[in-house]
């Protein structure tokens, strides 16, 4: 997995995080400029481990209420792993 850093037509940094096959699993939004995203782009690195999962997928049984989500991990996720991509 990397990080990509592109500016933009319109004077904006932009960043876009790619897979080991080059596939886009995710596009930052646009930042003022190139030290706001790599900011973004570090806080995304060390902030990972305390993620956690929001499950949105349709269920089999009846309809939750809104606002009714599901949790996975909790909010400590260290113990995946981290990807071994080293700090900006």
């Amino acid at each position: 997995m990397k990080f990509v850093i592109e500016s933009e037509p319109d004077g904006t940094v932009g960043f876009t995080v790619l897979g080991d096959d080059g596939q886009v699993l995710a596009t930052g939004r646009p930042c003022p400029d190139k030290g706001s995203a790599l900011a973004a782009v570090g806080e995304l690195m060390h902030g990972g481990g305390d993620a956690c999962v929001e499950d949105r997928t349709e269920a089999t049984g009846p309809p939750r209420p809104p606002g009714d989500t599901t949790e996975i991990g909790g909010g400590d996720m260290s113990a995946i792993g981290r990807s071994g991509i080293p700090p900006v």
